[in-house]
């Protein structure tokens, strides 16, 4: 899913959008121009490595997202937000979900069952 970035709202607009059989649910809007708000929930499964064994197992995802959409450079920071700075005028979720895919996939407590039985 796909919006650009003058369409979004000022006042909060709920979505959701799945990919790659995550969901991301929650609300978006503009704070200013040039800075878009998403606060959602990202959730489902997703096959990972052990890294232990590499084994690939089935990891559960239930995450809160607060994330800070911006086509500027953003100088602030923020401890509840991560920013992503677009180069294009689209915000694209499915970006989004990728990238949290691909974080998960590099947690270092990604431990099969049969390695924590072990441990």
């Amino acid at each position: 899913m796909k919006i650009e970035l003058k369409k979004i709202p000022f006042n909060k607009k709920e979505f959701e959008t799945s990919f790659n059989g995550l969901i991301l649910k929650g609300v978006f809007y503009k704070e200013n121009h040039h800075l878009v708000k998403i606060e959602a929930t990202l959730s489902g499964e997703v096959e990972v490595d052990c890294n232990i064994c590499a084994d690939t197992f089935i990891k559960k995802i239930d995450e809160n997202l607060k994330l800070i959409i911006t086509d500027k450079i953003y100088n602030g920071f923020d401890e509840e937000y991560d920013v992503i700075e677009i180069f294009s005028q689209f915000i694209d979720f499915d970006d989004i979900i990728t990238s949290e895919i691909e974080s998960s996939k590099l947690d270092f407590e990604n431990i099969c069952n049969n390695c924590i039985d072990e441990i």
